[in-house]
């Protein structure tokens, strides 16, 4: 995380606790004075607590944002290929110094020492497949490479010795290699199309707005005549701006 968008969120966060602690404190007929200064350190103790969140979050992290963009739009990719397609996309990439892969059949590669099944679609590895893969007759340790696998199947994989890669290894090993797609091809379905707008929609630049209605709503809740309408809504939208802030996307 940048340090200007660290102090932002950490701002945002004081901000937030401020308006919404203060409009508390005048709700509850507190005195201007008091309630500006217990809001003060309500935002302060907010802004603390947001700094120790975002740094643990920060160390949490185990792939960059842009390598997470980076190895959907490979496992889209790889899910769209044919059955052939897919097997000269590994078999190409496992042709180096250290291992000399070849194919035996369709999604299916072998090297000296190890038997490599490919099962790249947009439904997880069940169960029934990990017990297919074990009754395949080889000498050769057996690797499955995958989007995902269920957790039934996972423990199968283990009992019976067969190593998993899932999409974030598969990504990993073939960034390591350099040896990643140039470009994918332009492939659309309304499942991309509905993604792009919600993340158009909830992009954390639309706080701000959210924040600025809430605290235009909660003042005029000050001064209506029918005030519990407007700390309703300028909490909701409060509640929002902090959601989008925190949880939407970049």
């Amino acid at each position: 995380m940048k340090r200007s968008a660290f102090i932002s969120d950490v701002i945002f966060s004081f901000t937030v606790a401020l308006f919404c602690t203060l409009f508390i404190f005048r709700y509850l007929q507190i005195s201007l004075p008091v309630s500006i200064l217990l809001s003060i350190v309500c935002g302060s103790l907010s802004a603390g607590a947001t700094a120790a969140w975002l740094q643990s979050k920060r160390k949490s992290v185990f792939l960059k944002r842009s390598d997470e963009a980076q190895k959907e739009k490979l496992l889209f990719h790889l899910a769209c290929l044919s059955d052939t397609k897919k097997t000269d996309f590994f078999l190409k990439r496992f042709q180096t110094d250290e291992m000399q892969a070849k194919r035996l059949s369709n999604l299916r590669l072998y090297t000296d020492e190890q038997f490599y099944w490919l099962r790249f679609t947009f439904s997880p590895v069940n169960a029934d497949e990990i017990v297919k893969l074990h009754r395949h007759k080889t000498n050769k340790a057996k690797v499955l490479l995958c989007n995902k696998i269920e957790d039934q199947a996972y423990a199968l994989a283990q009992k019976f010795q067969i190593r998993v890669l899932t999409g974030n290894e598969v990504y990993a090993l073939l960034k390591a290699q350099d040896a990643l797609p140039k470009e994918y091809p332009d492939v659309e379905n309304n499942e991309v199309k509905r993604q792009r707008r919600l993340r158009l929609w909830f992009s954390r630049k639309n706080a701000k707005p959210f924040l600025v209605a809430a605290a235009l709503t909660l003042t005029t809740a000050l001064v209506s005549p029918f005030p519990h309408y407007y700390f309703v809504f300028g909490f909701f939208l409060l509640i929002l701006s902090v959601l989008i802030r925190f949880l939407g996307y970049k």
